[in-house]
């Protein structure tokens, strides 16, 4: 059900809307940005009047549907929309993008796929801003509360997040595959991390 735009926007968005202002944080005025599991494209938006150019791919049709059409709304004319697999970026080898964002989305993947979407960030971008959950989670009301919400996505769902917690989360993962981590904070009454890393093979 949550893989609609409709619902994602109106249930999921909402509860993510200051950790997105955060990420934004992270972007340069004048970066081409691309946003790998973009979703609804609601990072992106945040992003419209500072960067130069958005790219959003996402696998769901929907939500790219969802997306397309919400920047049309919007006139914001610097994004564009594409159904994409993750695990294959080729159609933007030709592109050097000065930033790509995984923003709540490692945590949805098999643990397997990491080290081929990771490879894949790589070759479009040197720089990638990602935002995931905390390992461990707090155990206050956000981090229960977001054991709750993965729960309750569904059993392959559920089955992902606990291996992404397993792993060690963003400062065991993004190192294990090749990125060396510049910036590092925990937000949302610590239930998330916000990375900063680069490609250290530059």
């Amino acid at each position: 059900m949550l893989e609609t735009g409709f619902v994602y926007s109106t249930i999921i968005d909402p509860l993510l809307g200051n950790l997105r202002k955060r990420l934004a944080l992270e972007i340069n005025k004048g970066d081409t940005v691309i946003d790998i599991a973009c979703g609804t494209g609601a990072q992106l938006f945040e992003l419209a009047d500072k960067a130069k150019s958005l790219t959003g791919v996402d696998l769901s049709a929907s939500m790219i549907s969802y997306a397309t059409n919400h920047a049309q709304k919007k006139k914001i004319n610097n994004a564009s929309f594409v159904v994409c697999d993750a695990t294959d970026l080729s159609l933007f080898y030709q592109q050097k993008f000065d930033v790509a964002i995984l923003s709540m989305a490692l945590h949805q993947f098999e643990p397997g796929l990491y080290k081929v979407i990771l490879g894949e960030v790589k070759k479009v971008a040197e720089k990638i801003v990602v935002l995931d959950y905390a390992v461990p989670l707090p155990k206050n009301y956000v981090g229960v509360g977001s054991k709750v919400a993965e729960f309750l996505a569904g059993v392959e769902h559920s089955r992902n997040f606990k291996s992404y917690t397993k792993a060690g989360g963003l400062t065991t993962i993004l190192p294990a595959n090749g990125f060396v981590i510049k910036r590092s904070k925990f937000i949302g009454k610590g239930a998330f991390q916000l990375v900063v890393a680069q490609n250290c093979a530059v």
